[in-house]
């Protein structure tokens, strides 16, 4: 009897022990705000407002896990999907691009992909993960923004991981499609005084021409209080097949920043450059359109429970790109942004936030959502200076 005590308690130590060295979380963030958002049109809903979703980050729900293997190595994995709980069947409808509500049924629960990856990790070696993942080029956009908010974020540099000069050339990327890689591989070494190291790559989707084929640097390094990234990223694009010649296009993005915690503050400064090689029926015309932000935040404690945050926002495009207006003028905007955030708990907050961009005669930089310029994503037209309210609560589990 004792033998068989013994051992059944010798058994139960043990898949506790196992039980241990694997572990599953399920997560998620639900961020909604009455939202008043204004194109700076004097058109009839060039200002709305509407309660939306994922106005300081992206709604999302996801599963993540992680795997003892023993002697410094583990097994990893990430599956998650964004949702869009406030969203209406009509997408953005009313959204202050000009267009008339015709329906507030709800739309759909699930959204996009999100990051959703396999991984192997050693101590010594680094790691390596394969699936769907963002690009380098595409998280440095969210690196610009110390409060890790989308709309000085990723929101105010889609230009600059994907085509800056889309309507010239034909070309079919014309929005942040290639922000996320679904045949992307990722290794990121282990540290070294601070230093990481990582090495993105994506097998081209159209073998024949390279078309989706991305290939990346990324660098991060920490110093007590200092920190700093860079990354240098060249995608294939595949151009639209009505030009005389397929001729694939090549953008290339890089960006340098860094930041310091002051105590009383922590503050960040990013540059980041989108260029594409111009392609004209088929042949390069020898010119590049160029799209640049660069950006300075900050956010601070007042008290254990109240940040306050703010940024500052430079935005151009040469002359030959056409995203952000005509070609053969030269575009910019400067863009502010102020906010506080009250936290109830690590969980959850209450905000209020407002961002405002100031255009020059010939840029149509918008705000919200893509923000891809003068079309009716945006409702905002060469000229026009946008402003978004954004007052709400968000909770994380």
């Amino acid at each position: 009897m004792k033998k068989t005590l013994l051992a059944a308690a010798a058994m139960t130590a043990f898949a506790g022990a196992a039980q241990a060295q694997s572990s599953v979380t399920v997560y998620g963030t639900l961020d909604a705000a009455i939202s008043n958002h204004d194109t700076g049109a004097s058109t009839l809903n060039g200002t709305t407002t509407r309660l939306r979703g994922s106005r300081t980050v992206s709604d999302r729900l996801g599963f993540k896990g992680v795997e003892d293997l023993g002697g410094g190595k583990t097994a990893f994995f990430q599956l998650e999907t964004g949702m869009d709980p406030f969203s209406q069947n009509t997408g953005q409808a009313g959204a202050g691009d000009g267009t008339a509500m015709t329906s507030a049924t709800p739309g759909s629960f699930i959204t996009t992909r999100r990051p959703s990856f396999l991984g192997l990790s050693d101590k010594t070696l680094g790691s390596i993960q394969a699936g769907s993942q963002y690009s380098p080029g595409f998280l440095f956009t969210g690196y610009g923004d110390v409060a890790g908010h989308n709309t000085v974020g990723t929101d105010m540099s889609y230009a600059t991981v994907v085509t800056s000069v889309a309507d010239a050339v034909g070309s079919t990327a014309t929005t942040a499609q290639y922000k996320m890689n679904a045949q992307s591989i990722r290794y990121d070494s282990p540290s070294f005084m601070g230093l990481v190291g990582s090495v993105y790559t994506v097998t081209p989707s159209t073998a024949a021409s390279g078309a989706g084929k991305v290939n990346a640097l990324a660098a991060a390094y920490t110093s007590g209080k200092f920190e700093a990234q860079a990354v240098y990223e060249v995608k294939i694009i595949a151009t639209n097949s009505a030009l005389a010649t397929a001729t694939n296009v090549k953008h290339t993005t890089s960006g340098i920043g860094g930041g310091y915690d002051f105590g009383f503050a922590k503050a960040r400064a990013t540059y980041q450059k989108g260029e594409l090689a111009s392609q004209m029926n088929g042949s390069s015309s020898g010119s590049n359109g160029v799209v640049t932000v660069t950006k300075l935040t900050a956010i601070a404690p007042v008290t254990p429970a109240i940040d306050v945050f703010g940024a500052y926002i430079l935005l151009s495009e040469n002359s030959v790109g056409t995203m952000y207006g005509a070609a053969n003028v030269q575009k910019s905007a400067t863009g502010m942004s102020v906010g506080s955030t009250y936290k109830f708990s690590k969980r959850t907050n209450i905000y209020a936030t407002y961002t405002a961009l100031e255009n020059n005669s010939n840029a149509a930089f918008g705000l919200g959502g893509t923000a891809t310029g003068i079309t009716a994503t945006n409702g905002v037209v060469a000229g026009n200076d946008p402003r978004i309210i954004n007052i709400g609560m968000r909770h994380s589990f």
